[in-house]
């Protein structure tokens, strides 16, 4: 959760009116020693070319000669709020319910059921507003994704905020450095106010690791090569991607979502996730966390279908025509990758959703075994087993 907290508060704008659940924008106003959560700076270089392999790392959205479209930095834990927020609220009302079971027994008054679940909503939605409503709200019923889109010819950077606005940049006037954030590590765009030390400004890009500051120097050095490099330099971006994530004009398929998903789950994000077929792993503790696993791509699916298209504003817009005839167009001419996944058999596809699917029944299970040990903490009363009654459901024994 601390990733997107830190990256709220370098991407929001705190005002008199803000929107509805949006947090403030910590970072401008302050100095950047000021900035909450970043404990060290690695600077980056415009003018300069680094000697490194460029890696798009499955972020980019639309490419062409006019201008490079990438997703947000927390794309790829898109659903991880909504998760959590089925977890604690599957917790909170389990927990609730025990006590209420509990306290009904020892006064013998199943009218405190009741006064438990109420008392307990009115303490917990305030403390929840703070704590996961906030972060509900840039992933329920707001788009797809967060675009981020590089114009090479003017020069200019459109980000597109969690409070719904777009910020327009001078690429000319962004300052890049690596952020450490707690165990994150990502990399940052800011502007100064006229002293050079005031922060007016601040995004982050989309990729981001914990383990090491090569791959982010390959990331910006991709961004960088783009928006500086010559003609020759371009071709070597273009032929840098070699998959594009198509989500600027169409929603995410639940297939989709699951291999998002398993990006940060099973692939070494600091080698070139281009080739996943190379950043491939998983070890025997991965399989414990599979309910998890389960929540989050629950929380994805649900996310993309509450969700709508972002639309750049007709100025913009206008500002980033594409020549019909570009030959650097991926979205006209999809690059290798997206070739290899149009041809993917039907059987996996089929395995995909079964294993989703056993998956989530597998946790359902989990929650009804939870739900009937806590009905069995009581010292009175013989109630109905939940295990039993979703196995009627999951065998179709209701058909017979």
């Amino acid at each position: 959760m601390s990733a997107y907290l830190v990256d709220m508060e370098g991407r929001f704008r705190l005002t008199k009116k803000p929107p509805f659940l949006t947090p403030g924008y910590q970072a401008v106003g302050q100095k950047l020693d000021d900035v909450k959560g970043i404990y060290k700076r690695v600077p980056l270089e415009k003018d300069k070319t680094y000697e490194v392999p460029l890696h798009p790392q499955q972020t980019v959205v639309q490419f062409n000669s006019t201008y490079l479209e990438t997703t947000g930095r927390n794309e790829r834990r898109r659903g991880d709020a909504v998760g959590w927020g089925l977890i604690i609220g599957f917790v909170g009302l389990s927990m609730t319910s025990l006590y209420s079971f509990l306290l009904a027994d020892l006064i013998n008054n199943f009218d405190i059921f009741i006064l438990s679940i109420v008392v307990f909503f009115a303490v917990m939605m305030p403390i929840s507003y703070g704590l996961l409503i906030n972060m509900l709200s840039t992933e329920l019923f707001t788009t797809w994704h967060y675009p981020i889109r590089f114009n090479r010819k003017t020069r200019k950077v459109y980000v597109r905020q969690y409070n719904r606005k777009v910020e327009v940049y001078n690429w000319d006037d962004l300052i890049f450095f690596i952020a450490y954030i707690n165990e994150d590590r990502d990399i940052r765009a800011v502007t100064f106010d006229k002293d050079g030390k005031t922060v007016t400004g601040m995004f982050a890009l989309a990729f981001q690791n914990n383990v090491i500051d090569q791959s982010l120097i390959s990331y910006f050095e991709f961004i960088r090569r783009y928006m500086e490099g010559n003609d020759e330099q371009l071709k070597e971006v273009k032929e840098a991607i070699r998959y594009i994530y198509p989500i600027h004009k169409k929603r995410e398929t639940p297939l989709m979502s699951f291999k998002r998903l398993i990006l940060n789950e099973v692939h070494y994000d600091h080698e070139n996730i281009e080739y996943p077929e190379r950043t491939f792993r998983i070890h025997p503790v991965q399989l414990i966390t599979l309910p998890m696993l389960v929540l989050r791509y629950i929380g994805r699916v649900i996310s993309m279908l509450t969700s709508y298209r972002h639309r750049f504003s007709k100025a913009i817009e206008a500002e980033c025509q594409i020549d019909p005839n570009d030959p650097y167009d991926l979205n006209k001419h999809l690059p290798e990758g997206n070739m290899e996944q149009r041809k993917q058999p039907i059987w996996k596809t089929v395995a995909y959703s079964v294993g989703t699917a056993i998956a989530t029944i597998a946790m359902l299970f989990v929650g009804a075994f939870l739900i009937d040990m806590m009905g069995a903490a009581r010292p009175h009363g013989d109630y109905p087993s939940m295990v039993d009654k979703l196995w009627y459901v999951v065998s179709l024994g209701w058909l017979f």
